[in-house]
């Protein structure tokens, strides 16, 4: 692998962008004051509108502004910029096309579906709603092979077991979230079958921003402050 520089904005987009992956399943639910059935659901209440837009956009916009380590051509096929790119347009989708206002888990968002209280470009069309799916996967998945391939790269600096896991920690949460799909629609009573796409959606989300905070020295940052505030005076 290529050891070239990293600019220091892209240490800064790395911090901004696993702020935004914790940030995101835990200041929703807080805003809406209840657990929906998934992440994208949230779109459809007037603050946590705000959040979730602002959220997925500025990941959009960040991850097409990250450009990473120019590929290796002896070991790679695939280059950071090229995963990041289609991450941000990805996220961009889930924006532009959210998912469908029913089965949202909540009895307020079941009320504006196909009523013209529904927000801005809110819609009960499957297909829209099929699109919106696959942008959040594709999304997701991104940021999981990120973690899990690119950022083990080169020599271990201590964090590529920490990386491993959140990566696979990602597929995982997205593998459960097609299993337990197909047993809805097939039928199949299982434990938490409202909210089981928010929970693995949030499995997903919080390891990959994790790894991206790491990535992006974060720890480092937290030692130098500590050590400003704390540290002997001289």
């Amino acid at each position: 692998m290529q050891t070239t520089n990293l600019q220091h904005s892209d240490y800064r987009i790395r911090k901004l962008i696993g702020t935004l992956g914790l940030c995101l399943p835990v200041a929703l639910p807080i805003a809406k004051g209840e657990l929906l059935a998934s992440i994208s659901h949230y779109y459809y209440d007037t603050l946590s509108s705000l959040i979730f837009i602002i959220i997925l956009s500025a990941f959009g916009l960040f991850l097409l502004s990250y450009k990473g380590y120019k590929i290796d051509d002896t070991t790679e096929r695939i280059s950071d910029d090229f995963l990041t790119n289609l991450g941000g347009l990805a996220a961009l989708v889930v924006v532009m096309v959210p998912t469908a206002c029913y089965a949202s888990g909540s009895d307020a968002i079941e009320a504006l579906c196909g009523t013209p209280l529904e927000p801005l470009f809110g819609h009960v069309d499957k297909t829209a709603n099929a699109v919106h799916l696959v942008a959040a996967g594709i999304f997701i998945l991104c940021m999981g092979w990120m973690s899990r391939y690119k950022f083990t790269r080169g020599s271990d600096d201590g964090n590529h077991g920490l990386y491993k896991w959140c990566g696979n920690a990602v597929f995982i949460s997205v593998g459960l979230i097609i299993v337990f799909i197909i047993l809805e629609h097939l039928k199949v009573d299982f434990p938490l079958k409202d909210y089981y796409v928010f929970i693995f959606e949030t499995t997903a989300v919080i390891p990959f921003g994790i790894s991206w905070l790491v990535k992006g020295k974060a720890i480092d940052d937290v030692k130098t402050m500590t050590k400003m505030m704390f540290g002997p005076k001289t």
